[in-house]
């Protein structure tokens, strides 16, 4: 096997054992064990299991950046917009980002939550704030001097709400529907109650 795809799988087998148990629970013998590979040859690529997690995240933080990018240069109205931003997010991100979160302040020493909040906003909340900015703009939302809600105070709030809904089960869809339609109908809930309160279903 080739450097760069040993490298991406142990980049890929570590992204899924974070993920699913976090940073603390993991081990580099457990990523070594389950890529196949020794622990010296896990040390050949990555010194330990810090750099490995911030390398975990910029590749997150990368793909999410390219694919909010797509869908912001898809030029869709406000509401298609945030649901294909928000189905996206369900459908390739942990049940609980918190738990990301946590590991990120608890567990990496300081330089890196600096660098990994730059891609954070770099992937997740900038293009958030300019699908906001559009509808602010266009007239499909409010006036933000009448709302008192700010571009960025309401991506803010929606990210909030996407981490409840990941990390509860109050969004939770059949487990006999595909993943991808999953998504989209939690999506919908979302935006739903986002957009429109409880007075209104109004996205089909």
């Amino acid at each position: 096997m080739k450097k760069t795809e040993t490298r991406n799988m142990i980049i890929q087998t570590s992204r899924k054992l974070f993920m699913e148990l976090g940073y603390r629970a993991v081990s580099t013998r457990q990523i070594a064990d389950t890529c196949g590979i020794t622990q010296p040859a896990l040390y050949h690529h990555f010194s330990g299991k810090t750099e490995l997690y911030v390398e975990v995240i910029r590749s997150v933080s990368l793909e999410t950046k390219q694919s909010m990018d797509e869908i912001l240069a898809q030029n869709l109205s406000t509401e298609k917009c945030l649901l294909k931003v928000v189905s996206y997010m369900i459908k390739h991100h942990p049940n609980d980002l918190t738990q990301m979160f946590h590991d990120i302040q608890h567990e990496l020493p300081e330089p890196a939550q600096k660098q990994i909040q730059v891609w954070w906003h770099e992937a997740y909340l900038y293009p958030m704030i300019e699908v906001f900015k559009k509808g602010f703009t266009d007239g499909s939302l409010r006036d933000p001097q009448a709302s008192g809600y700010t571009p960025t105070v309401c991506a803010r709030l929606l990210m909030t709400l996407i981490n409840h809904a990941l990390s509860s089960t109050i969004f939770t869809i059949g487990k006999e529907t595909k993943a991808s339609e999953r998504s989209e109908e939690a999506a919908k809930k979302i935006i739903s109650f986002f957009l429109y309160g409880f007075a209104s279903d109004s996205i089909h």
